[in-house]
């Protein structure tokens, strides 16, 4: 399967690519990270389509036939919360930057490819004019 087109934030890049840089060690997720930063489309944050995943974006997530309700955030931020998505995790990696409707296969942990598709865009701040 071919990896669909992302989209990333100017803001969402830097802070990842600091957050990354910052990094003692990178995990497998991190260096797929990377590699999705690199070949993202980036705009300002301003001109973010409403349909895409970025940081702090409300989404309904199908993984494996099981839809689900996250929030991605950062590493720093992420407290173990019903429904925060870490960043740096498989499906949160996966997701960053993906439209409504579209799916990724996104390598876990163990080597196995899980099928990730972002089923609805319910909130994103961009479009709220929140670009903190």
């Amino acid at each position: 399967m071919q990896k669909p087109k992302i989209i990333l934030s100017e803001q969402d890049l830097n802070r990842l690519e600091t957050m990354l840089e910052g990094q003692v060690k990178l995990t497998p997720t991190m260096v797929q990270l990377e590699d999705e930063l690199a070949r993202a489309d980036v705009l300002s944050p301003q001109d973010i389509p409403a349909n895409i995943v970025t940081m702090h974006a409300r989404a309904r997530v199908n993984i494996a036939g099981q839809s689900s309700e996250i929030t991605l955030v950062y590493p720093h931020e992420f407290k173990g919360e019903a429904g925060q998505l870490n960043v740096i995790a498989p499906v949160g990696a996966a997701i960053l930057g993906l439209a409504e409707g579209e799916t990724i296969e996104w390598p876990q942990p163990d080597g196995q490819l899980m099928k990730v598709t972002v089923e609805k865009v319910l909130y994103q701040p961009e479009q709220d004019g929140d670009y903190l």
